[in-house]
């Protein structure tokens, strides 16, 4: 919200609108991301509509529609049930169809996708001018995304025995509460593991190892080595073995 306010909608505006000349054309496209699809999305384009209202048109049918060099796509939580739900809800508020893209994947099939198992791979550290700093996703519209900040080791749990109670992890508390959460350490369900962030870690007993750095591949493994350490006892794999 605040990007479509103070950045795209304010200190970017006059580039935003610059895209569309007379010898080209640009679009700047939204993204919306996690929180109920028909919600988000009415709410961001009801912050668009306001930071561009001078060259917002209203439709024959009376809906409000964005200027052409920017628009919205929804890609979260998107299938045959949910798309209905947001052109109702926009249809509610008396914005243009047209203002929306949708984009769809896994949802298209089973919906077992990388959020089943809650997998993703997130930035958590940019080095600007020399110095390292830390990057995480803390939405407020869904805690379960929250990601880890800075530099992260995996390490045995009694390497971090020296820390304190203080240094475990604590997520954000509430909206007001601190972006990112507090704390480093990040412990497994079964405690024998702990990832410690914000490069506070010691990189000699990271129990990962480098596969591929800057383009390079550094550790080639066969399918069959990935499927012997993905098994489990007595498992598909070792059966077939």
């Amino acid at each position: 919200f605040r990007a479509c306010k103070d950045y795209w909608g304010g200190k970017l505006k006059d580039l935003i609108k610059g895209r569309i000349t007379a010898d080209k054309f640009g679009r700047l496209v939204v993204r919306p991301d996690s929180g109920d699809p028909a919600t988000i999305v009415t709410q961001v384009l009801k912050i668009l509509l306001e930071q561009f209202k001078e060259d917002v048109t209203e439709t024959a049918t009376g809906h409000k529609l964005l200027p052409d060099y920017i628009r919205v796509i929804q890609g979260d939580g998107v299938d045959w049930e949910s798309i209905p739900k947001i052109l109702e809800k926009l249809d509610e508020e008396k914005i243009a169809a047209d203002n929306i893209g949708f984009g769809s994947g896994g949802s298209l099939l089973q919906k077992l996708n990388r959020d089943t198992f809650k997998c993703a791979f997130k930035c958590a550290e940019i080095v600007v001018n020399g110095q390292a700093r830390d990057v995480f996703k803390d939405p407020i519209t869904d805690k379960g995304k929250a990601s880890k900040k800075g530099r992260l080791t995996l390490q045995k749990a009694e390497d971090a025995a020296h820390f304190s109670e203080e240094d475990k992890y604590k997520p954000r508390a509430g909206e007001n509460g601190v972006p990112g959460g507090t704390g480093f350490l990040h412990y497994s369900p079964c405690g024998t593991y702990v990832t410690i962030a914000s490069g506070k870690g010691d990189e000699k007993k990271d129990i990962l190892e480098f596969v591929y750095r800057d383009g390079a591949l550094l550790k080639d493994q066969t399918l069959e080595e990935i499927r012997k350490r993905a098994d489990i006892p007595d498992g598909p794999f070792t059966a077939a073995v």
